[in-house]
């Protein structure tokens, strides 16, 4: 993937910019993740939505969501991808004030699975005692999910279990037994799942986790507060890029194309959704789950409605 890109390097339509010229910041820096989550931002770029709204995006892809939450507030970027919980967390310690400019997307059945080696020391629930459990970051949404279900199942996980690391390299690592179960996410769960020798132990969003809201654009309430017309411009365009998301050869092509894997596997990814509201209810359940794996104090009182800025 291009580490940085701009609407105009990548195309796009003719339009006349809906902005009209007088946006406070006609340029941004964006980053996104090199999941299916970034889906609708790549052809937000590639169908020049940002262009017709009169807005340049120089797009980059972060390493992680903490990373991009931790970039977002030292001011490298002015909008970054990332699970929900590493923004909350921001925002709980005071650090920043943090806002969700627009939604990303909601698990569906298998779209998240945890996934063991077939001929390793893990065959149920209870063999993951004391086993190493990759996830993509620490903390993240796929672990406090797991967490909750292994609550379920009684079996104890502790913080020094999980190890963080990419998607693309946990394959390896079972193979290695660096780890002995790894949460995946597509397309590289279907990749995984496609090779030899691994198995789904279990879904973590499943039960009380189903359908999700996992990850979200976020940018500091100074950003949004000082640039009113920008972050509107940006709002439509990702608006429109939803709606071509809901096409699944669409999403397809943008995966191959941007997170580089073979045609085979885009065809046969779980589907999630691609959100195009920001509902405040809905980002409650993720501090309700941080609260109840205690990843959040107890005791913690934060609304979600001062997180959301509304599409304008």
């Amino acid at each position: 993937m291009t580490a940085t890109a701009s609407c105009a390097a990548l195309g796009g339509s003719a339009e006349t910019p809906q902005g009209g010229g007088d946006l406070e910041k006609p340029t941004i820096k964006v980053a996104d993740l090199k999941i299916i989550d970034s889906a609708p931002i790549r052809l937000a770029v590639d169908k020049g939505h940002f262009k017709a709204e009169g807005l340049n995006v120089e797009l980059t892809t972060g390493g992680k969501g903490s990373v991009n939450v931790d970039n977002v507030i030292g001011g490298s970027i002015d909008i970054g991808l990332t699970s929900y919980p590493p923004a909350i967390a921001a925002v709980v310690k005071g650090k920043n004030d943090i806002k969700i400019v627009a939604d990303a997307m909601t698990t569906t059945e298998n779209l998240f699975l945890l996934v063991v080696a077939k001929d390793g020391a893990v065959r149920t629930v209870k063999d993951l005692i004391g086993k190493k459990i990759g996830v993509s970051s620490k903390g993240g949404i796929g672990e406090l999910a797991l967490r909750s279900q292994m609550a379920i199942n009684g079996v104890i996980i502790t913080n020094e279990q999980y190890f963080s690391m990419p998607f693309a390299d946990m394959p390896a690592a079972l193979e290695r037994n660096d780890i002995q179960a790894a949460i995946m996410n597509e397309p590289f769960l279907t990749q995984t799942l496609q090779a030899k020798g691994v198995s789904k132990l279990l879904s973590p969003f499943s039960g009380s986790t189903a359908d999700f809201p996992t990850s979200g654009w976020i940018a500091k309430r100074d950003f949004v507060e000082k640039n009113p017309k920008t972050l509107a411009a940006f709002q439509r365009a990702m608006a429109k890029a939803v709606q071509d998301a809901q096409d699944r050869g669409t999403v397809e092509a943008a995966v191959v194309k941007y997170v580089g894997v073979p045609p085979n596997v885009a065809s046969l990814m779980t589907m999630p959704v691609f959100s195009s509201s920001t509902d405040a209810r809905r980002f409650q359940r993720v501090v309700d789950l941080m609260k109840e794996t205690g990843e959040l104090p107890k005791g913690t009182d934060l609304d979600m409605r001062t997180m959301v800025t509304d599409p304008q």
